[in-house]
């Protein structure tokens, strides 16, 4: 993919959710990945700090669960889950 197409997706998924821009996720997400340093699938080192449950199919966005992951890993489940119907259940 070139790189202007990713980054523009990036920017829009950014967008859509901008709690992810916070000073309060930010924080969490440090401190989360300080203590988990290793993706829970493969064991590399981890740079996503993951919905186990998407916010879109009704994960809870501040409350979790959370896992660690690589990026490889995250847009692998991230690709599977765009599949999945949406609930837009939004609580918080």
């Amino acid at each position: 993919m070139p790189e202007n197409k990713k980054r523009k997706q990036m920017h829009e998924r950014r967008v859509k959710e901008p709690r992810y821009n916070t000073t309060r996720w930010r924080r969490m997400r440090a401190i989360y990945l300080a203590h988990n340093p290793i993706c829970f699938n493969c064991e590399r080192a981890a740079t996503v700090m993951d919905h186990v449950t998407p916010v879109r199919l009704g994960g809870d966005f501040w409350l979790g669960p959370f896992q660690a992951l690589c990026d490889s890993c995250h847009n692998s489940k991230s690709g599977r889950e765009a599949h999945q119907p949406h609930t837009y259940d939004r609580r918080g």
